[in-house]
């Protein structure tokens, strides 16, 4: 199959489950607003084997680690809306995936260094009003390290394009799109996103794991 061809199928179908699981969350429809989301995140996981079908696998079974981390972004999809301790530690092993695999390519120097503190430095200003409350509840300062390994994923990520080629650059813009999202997703736990913000935190969230699957068409 055809790259461009599988997109055509793929992307309708992602953004008509998008609008449909939003739907279903306005009508109180919970928590059947899951079946829409997990079919929008299989068309990601599917994505991913079909590249690594009829693309060939030139980096070997590197691919598969990446495969991995999609597919456990496609079960904790479905259990953070019903057990969401579970889902958040199921979702938490893909992203340790997904770093893996990032770190099995990554050349890390002080560039690397400097992007990754500079990028951290800028998610706690964004979560300043956030961490005042530390001072009530000093557990919330627990929540600095994660911004931490999301920008050190980050920032190996953006590098990879600089030092290996322009392979890699959708996992550059993938690593971005998907690390906004989850800063969106943080804010949001601390007062409830509007609409429009809820919308682009998901489209930006399918959108990076999008472009980790076409890394498997490389």
């Amino acid at each position: 199959m055809k790259l461009w061809l599988w997109c055509v199928i793929c992307i309708p179908v992602m953004l008509g489950c998008m609008s449909m699981h939003f739907k279903l969350k306005e009508w109180d429809k919970k928590p059947w607003n899951i079946v829409p989301k997990c079919l929008c995140t299989w068309m990601v996981v599917c994505t991913g084997i079909l590249g690594i079908r009829f693309a060939g696998n030139q980096q070997g079974m590197e691919k598969i680690w990446l495969l991995m981390a999609l597919i456990f972004f496609f079960f904790a999809d479905a259990l953070l809306e019903v057990q969401f301790l579970i889902g958040m530690a199921v979702f938490g092993i893909g992203h340790g995936v997904l770093i893996f695999w990032f770190l099995k390519r990554a050349a890390v120097n002080w560039k690397t260094v400097a992007l990754w503190l500079v990028l951290w430095g800028m998610t706690l200003f964004l979560f300043r009003r956030e961490l005042r409350l530390g001072k009530k509840n000093p557990k919330l300062y627990l929540m600095t390290l994660y911004p931490g390994i999301l920008m050190g994923m980050t920032s190996i990520a953006v590098m990879l394009p600089v030092q290996f080629g322009s392979q890699y650059l959708l996992a550059g813009i993938g690593a971005v799109l998907f690390s906004i999202s989850d800063m969106m997703v943080g804010k949001g736990f601390f007062k409830k996103l509007s609409k429009p913000a809820d919308y682009l935190a998901l489209s930006l969230y399918y959108s990076g794991i999008f472009c980790f699957a076409l890394m498997m068409w490389m």
